[in-house]
């Protein structure tokens, strides 16, 4: 097996390609995941593949959702992770960054605890503390990119990034 190195980075132009290349993906997906699983019931045959699908789109939201937030909210980042802060001169986050919302909170663990591990503290299927607020969340994720956006250093992120994520958050409501 061929051997990895860690790679860690802090120069402009990394954050600037990482922004590019990793954190559009994970917003992309965040969002775009969220409008498909409000969009309706999926159709497929055999009826079964549907609930597949279903499924699958449903622990791909739930992957990208904690992935925005610990890029948001991790306050001691492994030495690979990349968050938030280093996209600011300063190094951290302004101090008027929104805080964790109560319902981001929740949410992350209902992702940790319903998609990531296999744990008694699953919730049962009919259960209400199962069902997933796609319009809700990603309404509270929105505005934490847009002060991302106007707030981190613009020679640490990427211009498509920037594009890409606006032209995504204007038209999600």
């Amino acid at each position: 097996m061929a051997s990895r190195t860690k790679k860690k980075i802090s120069l402009p132009k990394d954050l600037q390609q990482y922004s590019r290349a990793h954190l559009l993906y994970e917003v992309q997906m965040f969002f775009q995941l969220g409008a498909l699983l409000m969009s309706g019931p999926f159709h497929a045959n055999p009826p079964e593949a549907a609930l597949v699908m279903h499924n699958a789109a449903l622990e791909a939201f739930a992957i990208h959702l904690p992935n925005l937030l610990d890029f948001f909210y991790t306050q001691k980042p492994f030495d690979t992770d990349v968050i938030a802060a280093m996209f600011y001169d300063a190094g951290k986050r302004p101090a008027d960054f929104p805080p964790k919302s109560s319902t981001l909170i929740r949410a992350h663990q209902k992702a940790h605890k319903e998609v990531s591990h296999l744990t008694t503290e699953r919730h049962p299927d009919g259960s209400p503390e199962k069902v997933w607020q796609f319009h809700l969340l990603m309404r509270e994720v929105k505005p934490l990119l847009e002060k991302f956006l106007r707030t981190a250093s613009a020679a640490r992120l990427d211009p498509e990034f920037i594009e890409h994520t606006t032209k995504l958050l204007a038209t999600t409501r």
